[in-house]
């Protein structure tokens, strides 16, 4: 069943639509506050603006010129209402606006797992969160196939009910093989600030199109560089002291630890096209296929 926010969501949408078919404009949305939302963090100031920021921006200014400004300030109305549902709450929101309005590809059998059924199926995967995290301080978890990422949701909401913070401490590779799923996974995460690199991709065959680091990811990264940095240079001074002591060494003259290291090596994500059948890390968690409950 709706909620205001959907409701209202369902009815600009279709008032849009009077001249082109819903399915067309919320692609053409999706796409357009996907690219808003990965631009937010440069055109703040927070992070330095580079090439997949240029790219993204001439990728923008494409999709909004089929649209007028007064058609363009009730895509900005979309995004809010977007935004708004999200905040403080977890739900799917837009995967059962995309269910209900009959916006998926069921030929190809695409449908997106029920939210209830998502939180029950996580209740069941992460069990004492605080015990997994012990001597990790990030968790990694995997989605091969995130539809409107309504698994990944209920996995921060999980992680939440647990007294933990989900943007903090968990960080997921999510992956879909439509353009759609790839854009509502990509805009739910990031309203909820979690930390996440959504794929457009096949994880059968391990090809991927393009991948966007949600901006919380982005700006963890800026911030553990310098401090990786540190880690290195403690390490390397250790090790010369190493060398020119030669007695038995202490625990203070020992290498220190490798730089902790993340899930993602953010490298890549300048391109906009990553190279196929890439090599990834592995996971700490994957979770249940969204069509498990129902291969009965």
């Amino acid at each position: 069943m709706y909620n205001e926010q959907q409701k209202e969501f369902s009815q600009k949408l279709r008032s849009l639509s009077y001249s082109r078919s819903v399915g067309g404009v919320f692609t053409d949305w999706l796409e357009i506050a996907a690219i808003t939302l990965h631009q937010l963090p440069y055109h703040a100031g927070e992070l330095p603006k580079d090439e997949a920021f240029e790219t993204l921006e001439t990728k923008y200014m494409e999709w909004i010129k089929p649209y007028s400004k007064e058609e363009l300030i009730t895509f900005s109305e979309l995004l809010g209402l977007t935004l708004y549902a999200h905040q403080g709450n977890y739900q799917d929101f837009l995967g059962e606006i995309a269910e209900d309005e009959l916006l998926l590809n069921k030929r190809g059998g695409q449908f997106f797992t029920p939210y209830i059924i998502c939180q029950a199926m996580t209740k069941m995967s992460f069990g004492d969160m605080k015990e997994q995290l012990k001597g990790k301080g990030i968790l990694t978890v995997c989605e091969p196939a995130v539809g409107g990422g309504a698994m990944v949701i209920a996995s921060a909401e999980e992680v939440a009910s647990q007294g933990i913070d989900p943007r903090s401490c968990l960080q997921f590779d999510c992956t879909d093989v439509s353009r759609d799923a790839f854009n509502m996974a990509y805009i739910q995460l990031s309203a909820l600030g979690l930390q996440a690199v959504v794929r457009h991709g096949n994880s059968l065959s391990m090809e991927y199109w393009e991948h966007r680091a949600t901006p919380q990811l982005r700006l963890f990264h800026q911030w553990l560089a310098p401090h990786r940095k540190t880690q290195k240079v403690v390490q390397a001074v250790r090790s010369i002291l190493a060398e020119d002591v030669q007695p038995t060494p202490t625990p203070e003259a020992e290498a220190a630890p490798s730089p902790t290291g993340t899930l993602f090596d953010l490298a890549p994500f300048t391109d906009s096209l990553p190279a196929k059948k890439k090599t990834r890390k592995q996971q700490d968690l994957t979770l249940n296929r969204q069509t498990t409950l129902f291969d009965l």
